[in-house]
């Protein structure tokens, strides 16, 4: 799954330069894939080490060893960048205190619309906020059998955001009343049984329907709904085919570097604007991506690595837990 990762973090880059496939925003239908993603491998890492509702905390604290570093690490790298070399532009505009504040706890970037915190600092970090309000809820979705609930709640703000009863870019993209059940579509995908199946493969189906209903026309086109049903479309039977491949190294090193381009490309889009405004054609797509992919190699090994040995000694700390929980029982 690595390969599609960083495809997806490219797509994500790419909408960012104006590119756009078919009068659709490629960035839109990668973050729906995100989201599957997200949503198969959390429930797996909490299936395999956090099932247990005092291992909620330990689950948190994986998480933030994930996205916090090279967060931080190109955050700065951002404020640093527009600080000095790109003064009197919107970015230096948002770079406040209060900004800069708000961004670092992520989950604020996630309600940047209603002014929680700036997003021209690190612009894709916005769907991090929406991550980890996600990483919040799912522990207890699972422990307590409450995804089937979550999603039929979510699937109904979905709608009504879909068709223009309330706000669609908000509630059917960016806030997590309306994309809960996007998330748990890859959920019921890790070891899934006929009812996840039904689940997730109904959910992919309804909406290459709606995305077709958009482009007959039927259903009045708003911001994002094409985009993300067919992000949907789209994404489910990816992702359910991806999982069933085999682990590659190569595989491995290329969604190693995805984090990083889908963080970094906007940092050197900002420095380069300093010495070379000029629009993006595809020679300078390719030097944003090639220098995106070198920066992200540097930030994974040095920045990345350090905390990776910290979140799988974390996990040893808890299967180590469960097995003296169980020597006490058999004991007892």
């Amino acid at each position: 799954m690595g390969a599609y990762r960083l495809l997806l973090a490219v797509l994500v880059a790419v909408s960012h330069m104006g590119k756009t496939f078919a009068g659709l925003n490629p960035g839109v239908v990668a973050v729906i894939s995100f989201l599957i993603i997200s949503g198969f491998v959390m429930t797996s890492l909490i299936e395999r080490h956090y099932k247990a509702p005092g291992n909620v905390g330990l689950f948190y604290m994986d998480r933030a060893l994930r996205l916090y570093p090279q967060f931080l690490f190109y955050f700065v790298i951002s404020c640093v960048v527009i600080y000095f070399l790109l003064p009197g532009t919107p970015q230096a505009a948002d770079l406040t205190l209060g900004n800069i504040a708000a961004s670092l706890p992520i989950v604020p970037l996630g309600f940047y619309m209603f002014g929680a915190a700036g997003v021209e600092i690190l612009p894709p970090a916005w769907s991090l906020g929406l991550e980890m309000c996600f990483y919040l809820a799912i522990p207890f979705l699972i422990i307590y059998k409450l995804r089937g609930v979550a999603f039929a709640l979510s699937v109904v703000v979905f709608m009504a955001a879909y068709l223009g009863l309330i706000n669609t870019d908000l509630y059917g993209y960016r806030l997590l009343p309306g994309v809960l059940f996007m998330f748990l579509c890859g959920s019921y995908l890790y070891k899934p049984q006929a009812k996840g199946l039904a689940i997730a493969g109904g959910t992919a189906v309804a909406a290459a329907l709606m995305f077709l209903a958009i482009m007959a026309g039927v259903v009045e086109r708003r911001p994002f709904n094409a985009e993300v049903t067919a992000g949907l479309a789209l994404g489910v039977p990816v992702v359910y085919l991806l999982t069933k491949l085999r682990f590659h190294r190569v595989d491995e090193f290329l969604g190693n570097i995805s984090y990083g381009v889908f963080l970094n490309h906007f940092v050197v889009m900002y420095f380069l604007r300093a010495f070379w405004p000029v629009a993006y054609d595809g020679y300078i797509v390719a030097i944003v991506l090639g220098l995106s992919f070198v920066l992200s190699g540097v930030s994974y090994y040095y920045v990345e690595r350090p905390a990776l040995t910290l979140r799988h000694a974390l996990r040893a700390r808890v299967r180590y837990g469960v097995a003296q929980s169980r020597d006490r029982e058999i004991a007892a």
